[in-house]
Parts: C-alpha cells; structure tokens; sequence
C-alpha cells in the first residue's frame, strides 16, 4: 500500500520512560501548513527521551533529528546520518539495544550502531506519521497515523494490527499484566485489546463510574501501568485518571492534577512523577498527593522525560533538556551541542 504522511493539523508527543512507555507533539509554519507556537528563541524543542546503557542519553528533537550524550546530558551531538526526516516525535531503545525513532513524514527509522547512522524500516507501514514506539516481549509496536502496527523482526516488516482501530491517529501504547493492550488516541479517546485477541474495542463513558470521573472520549495522550496493575491514563487537559479494573470504572486524581495537560507518567518504586504543559510533579504517597517540582525548571512546557536512577530525571522541554539528580528538587539546564536555532514546539 502506498506509504504517505498524515495530512493537517500536526499534534502529538510521544513520552519516553526508561523501563516504561507512557504515551505523547510539535509547530511553527510546519511541514503540514500550520502555523502553530515557536519555541523559545535559541532553543530546540525536545519530543522524546531514551536512556541508554550507562550515562547514555538520546534526544529526539522536532526540527534538528536525534542528539545523543554520552556523559548523562553534559555534552550532546547531532546524530543523524541516514535520516532523511529531522521531525522526530518519539525515540526508543530495545532490548538488542537498537535505536528507533519515530518521525512525522519519514517514517520509522533503525540504528544498530548507536546513531551513527539510520535507515528507514516501514515495509506494510500506510502513513508514516510515527509518535509512539513500545517494546514488549520480542515484539515491536507503532502507533502511527493509521493505527497500531506490530513488528516481530526488528522493523523489517510491519504488519497492521487494527481491527476496530483503523485510520486514528494513535498517541499511546501500553500493555498491562494480563497482555491486554491499551490505544490512546486522539478524536476517539481509549481503546482495549485483550491478550489473544485480534479486535479493538472502544472503552466508552458508559463504562465510566461517574459523570464528574468521565474519561474524556477524544483525546487521550499517554498511558502507563503500575506493579498492581493499575492504568492511568493522562489527558489533554483533564488531567490523570485511574483505573484498578482495566478500564472499566476510572477515577480523575484530583488536587494540582486536575485540569492539567499531560505530556507523560512514570511510576516508580519510591516516587511518581507527571510532565505537563505547566512543569513537572511528583509523588511519594504513590499518587495520593502531587507537588509541583519546578526549582529551576525555566521551560515549563514539558514535551517528554526520562527517569534514570538514583533520583536522577531528564526533562525535554520547549526549551531544551534540563535534569535533575534529586527527584526533582533542583533543576538545571544541560543543552551543550544541542543546536540552536528558532525551532517548533508542540501543540497541545
């Protein structure tokens, strides 16, 4: 079938965890005609973050391709040989250590060398628009312009993986402890495949608990799921909600959250942490209460994290990438190599 970009309005953010995948974006006079907003001036604007092995860190930027550190975020470098597309929505390390990255109009691309050089693996892809990779047991997933496709040869071929999902534009991609998967999308909310199964179904309001808990049935932007098998799901700008049956009955996690645009969710063993359009919050009750942690963040508009250890966060922004090494209590600015330049930020 005929390889195309997704025409029209550009959205999208693709969140990146390290161990775990989170669903989510981009603007100025872009490559589909829309003037959306700038980044800051001097600034490349971050839409995804790996981490690799050791103090490996990559970047994928909407306008300037991926830069990688090889020193936890010190000093960066444009690693772009072989990538025809500099719009990159989502960037993925596998288990075999190869690196993916998902782009607006060139597909998926494949490094097995670290970045050195890239080559586009889209054979059974339709639109290549790209913003959701996730590896899980062997198996590669993309979430693209026309739905869910699925890759069991490392990209070589992909096959569609979209009964009942066909032509949405998927934002998010998680799959819980009993092999269910999980879509979310934008302009028909949440979808559920069941382990086994090859059909999609929409998890609509009526399975929702209450009317003030609804989840919003439009757009849903990133998704993850805790060691109990809780899934939450984060929202364009209704916040997070909550779900202990697999999506039968949901909860929205009220306080600070509420209202808030997610951008992306890690949940990990001692803190939790939530990237919005307005900074960074985290958790040590595991969800109960959130405080913004914002000390020094000077680009609030959070586009991707990553969650390395020993409390230490990376952060991709409008701005660039800050980090943090103590969950978040003090940020600081690490863009050495990252080019400059007046480049898009995301939509929302």
């Amino acid at each position: 079938m005929k390889q195309q970009a997704r025409p029209g309005t550009i959205l999208c953010l693709v969140i990146l965890v390290a161990g775990l995948s989170c669903g989510d974006a981009l603007a100025q006079l872009s490559p589909g005609g829309m003037l959306d907003e700038l980044g800051p001036e001097g600034f490349v604007s971050i839409q995804s973050l790996a981490l690799g092995e050791g103090q490996t860190v990559y970047a994928g930027s909407f306008g300037k391709g991926v830069f990688k550190s090889e020193d936890g975020g010190k000093t960066w470098m444009a690693v772009n040989e072989g990538m025809t597309d500099p719009y990159v929505y989502v960037v993925v390390v596998a288990p075999d250590r190869a690196v993916f990255a998902g782009t607006l109009r060139g597909g998926i691309f494949r490094s097995r060398n670290g970045g050195k050089s890239w080559a586009p693996v889209n054979t059974g892809l339709d639109r290549l628009e790209t913003q959701v990779l996730l590896a899980h047991q062997g198996v590669l997933y993309a979430g693209t312009g026309s739905g869910v496709y699925r890759s069991k040869n490392g990209g070589e071929q992909w096959v569609a993986d979209n009964q009942g999902l066909s032509n949405l534009l998927v934002r998010a991609l998680v799959v819980d402890l009993q092999g269910a998967m999980y879509a979310g999308t934008t302009g028909m909310g949440l979808y559920r495949k069941l382990a086994g199964s090859a059909q999609w179904t929409r998890i609509t309001p009526s399975r929702l608990s209450h009317p003030r808990d609804q989840l919003p049935a439009n757009f849903v932007r990133s998704l993850v799921v805790d060691k109990t098998g809780t899934l939450y799901a984060g929202t364009a700008d209704n916040g997070v909600y909550v779900s202990t049956d697999r999506g039968e009955n949901w909860r929205i996690i009220g306080g600070q959250l509420a209202n808030a645009s997610v951008r992306g969710m890690a949940i990990g063993e001692s803190s939790w942490f939530v990237g919005t359009g307005v900074g960074m919050y985290r958790s040590s009750d595991q969800g109960k209460t959130w405080v913004q942690i914002n000390n020094g963040l000077n680009e609030r508009a959070i586009q991707s994290f990553a969650v390395g250890k020993d409390g230490t966060v990376y952060a991709g922004t409008s701005g660039g990438v800050f980090k943090t090494e103590d969950h978040g209590a003090h940020w600081f600015s690490t863009n050495q190599g990252i080019a400059t330049s007046r480049n898009p930020a995301p939509r929302h």
